[in-house]
């Protein structure tokens, strides 16, 4: 990246002038206005990319956006020189878990201030500008870093989060150690009294768990999400459902549930089912990683990228690597049924204008929070979905979601955004390829971060 300061020749003769002019002129003051030129746009809302594009930021606000004969340049800005890049918004991933990893640690002790914040810092290295906790914040901890970061004492990806999701007594969150992190109703009595609870903190969503985990815990049904639901809308709160069967999220969408952490994964989401979700205008998250994961005999070639070993330990990756050894072809072939029927789905509901939004399901035990975001990406562009709708999915169609001024080169958008070393349309897999981090227009020192860990 190369700099300079834009000057018009009246203002560069003006300043000339005050420089041979006796000393007690004072300097005129410093613009803080920058301008990125040269680099290709992807701007987020899935349209096609702007070769050498313009973005024009002052005080972390984008101000201006376009094709370089359509953006002037303010006089005093300092310009960065961007050619040969490629520069998208940040990702907004709406379903994560902080608190419970630290490095081959997988447990509830974990979640501290100083785990959750170096996490944060994490998913910001990796790209990742928010992230959605998704309902197992076992305490208000996770609120007051939001505030911190709101009022700029703390940095990294911007956290918000779901608070405790709503299961049945002992049926939330598979990980046994997050589990109790779900309140647990088994009456209209109870469940409504924790809606109220939730309503009470500033929770962004409401989570419930519709899912039996192969007959192992019993499940959350109408008889008390119907009224979950019912009194979630009515303090103003929307709800998530983790699901896995394919019938529980038609019934979900006839009882006016706002999202879907996951795809069905019984069987292939039928066209009455991928209709009543558009038609009720319900976001959904493929969330594809994890599942994927299934099809696969021998370590897949994520676990060898170069990124992965910038934030996680040789012990994490190898145990990764060795989570694959003892795999059955025929296992492996069955997963890479299953995982295929996924992606008949995902495609289904994109070509019929269901909402996608990326939720990756990070911070679970090595599925790496800021890392696999990228991987989700590869996959959503496997189910069929071009580059440029796959990161829309990840970026303004999640903030979008959320409510936050982030996911979009655009004017008054937050200056969050991505410089990248290839051009993600030519192969998805280039959104790894990170050159730089911006965050509210301040770069992220990345090399500071890796000295770290």
């Amino acid at each position: 990246m190369h700099m300079r300061t834009s000057f018009a020749p009246a203002v560069l003769a003006v300043v000339g002038g005050l420089t041979a002019c006796a000393g007690g002129v004072s300097e005129e003051p410093v613009s803080t206005v920058v301008a990125y030129e040269g680099a290709t746009l992807i701007t987020g809302d899935g349209g096609p990319p702007l070769g050498g594009g313009v973005l024009v930021v002052d005080e972390g606000v984008i101000t201006d956006v376009g094709l370089a004969a359509n953006v002037t340049i303010p006089e005093g800005a300092t310009v960065v020189d961007l050619t040969g890049k490629t520069v998208m918004p940040t990702l907004v991933d709406l379903h994560g878990h902080v608190g419970f990893v630290d490095d081959l640690s997988f447990d509830n002790a974990n979640y501290t201030r100083e785990v959750i914040t170096d996490q944060l810092d994490r998913y910001a290295y990796h790209g990742v500008g928010v992230i959605v906790s998704l309902g197992t914040d076992p305490g208000h901890q996770a609120f007051g870093i939001k505030a911190d970061q709101e009022s700029g004492i703390l940095g990294g990806a911007r956290l918000h989060t779901a608070f405790r999701g709503i299961a049945r007594p002992e049926a939330g969150p598979g990980a046994p150690t997050m589990r109790p992190t779900a309140f647990g109703a088994s009456t209209v009595e109870e469940a409504v009294g924790f809606v109220e609870e939730i309503a009470a903190t500033d929770a962004d969503f409401l989570k419930i768990w519709v899912d039996d985990r192969g007959g192992s815990v019993e499940k959350l049904g109408p008889d008390l999400y119907g009224p979950i639901i019912e009194a979630a809308h009515a303090r103003d709160l929307r709800v998530i459902a983790h699901i896995f069967f394919a019938e529980d999220a038609r019934e979900l969408v006839a009882a006016g549930v706002d999202g879907f952490a996951h795809l069905a994964r019984d069987v292939e989401m039928d066209d009455e089912l991928v209709a009543a979700i558009v038609e009720n205008d319900v976001f959904v998250m493929p969330n594809l990683a994890v599942s994927e994961r299934g099809r696969n005999a021998e370590p897949p070639a994520w676990v060898d990228h170069p990124l992965l070993a910038e934030s996680v330990s040789p012990e994490v990756i190898t145990r990764i690597r060795e989570s694959y050894t003892n795999r059955t072809p025929e296992a492996a072939a069955q997963g890479t049924e299953s995982f295929a029927m996924m992606l008949r789905s995902l495609k289904k509901l994109s070509d019929a204008g269901a909402r996608l939004v990326l939720g990756a399901d990070t911070g679970i035990q090595d599925h790496i929070q800021g890392y696999m975001e990228h991987h989700e990406l590869e996959l959503i562009v496997e189910a069929g979905i071009s580059p440029a709708k796959a990161i829309q999915i990840a970026t303004s169609a999640p903030a979008d979601v959320l409510g936050v001024d982030t996911g979009l080169l655009a004017r008054g958008k937050r200056a969050d955004f991505l410089v990248l070393d290839a051009n993600p349309m030519y192969g998805i897999s280039a959104t790894r390829q990170i050159s730089a981090v911006y965050l509210a227009g301040e770069e992220l020192d990345r090399e500071l971060l890796r000295s770290r860990w």
